[in-house]
């Protein structure tokens, strides 16, 4: 009985230790992840017209020049008498940022033209 108890003892704690991993993690802090896509969703013209470029250019900063992206800007004016609700996007590669930002500008501008005429009514 002592043999057998023994035994059982050893068979256990050798299936303990053969269940325990050495799985190692590798992490690396130089990951960087990519953005591919900002939307801006608003209920009033006025937060379209605080938008800060420059913040926009540098989420950006950290993409490849050739990774495709995309900007897009809606305004949903729920309180209007016709529920005025636009939408625009843009989209190029990440190296063009300057001249996706200044074609957003004209969007936003038109954007914010054509709602004016229905944002109190």
């Amino acid at each position: 009985m002592k043999k057998l108890t023994t035994l059982f003892l050893l068979f256990i704690s050798l299936l303990i230790n053969a269940q325990e991993s050495n799985t190692k993690v590798a992490y690396s802090k130089d990951e960087v992840s990519k953005i591919t896509s900002l939307a801006f969703t608003s209920t009033s013209v006025k937060d379209l017209e605080k938008i800060n470029w420059k913040d926009i250019e540098s989420i950006f900063e950290h993409n490849k020049p050739n990774e495709k992206i995309a900007l897009s800007f809606e305004l949903d004016l729920k309180d209007s008498k016709n529920k005025f609700k636009g939408k625009m996007e843009v989209s190029g590669e990440t190296k063009n940022i300057d001249s996706l930002i200044y074609k957003s500008k004209k969007i936003i501008k038109t954007l914010i033209k054509i709602s004016k005429k229905y944002e109190n009514h």
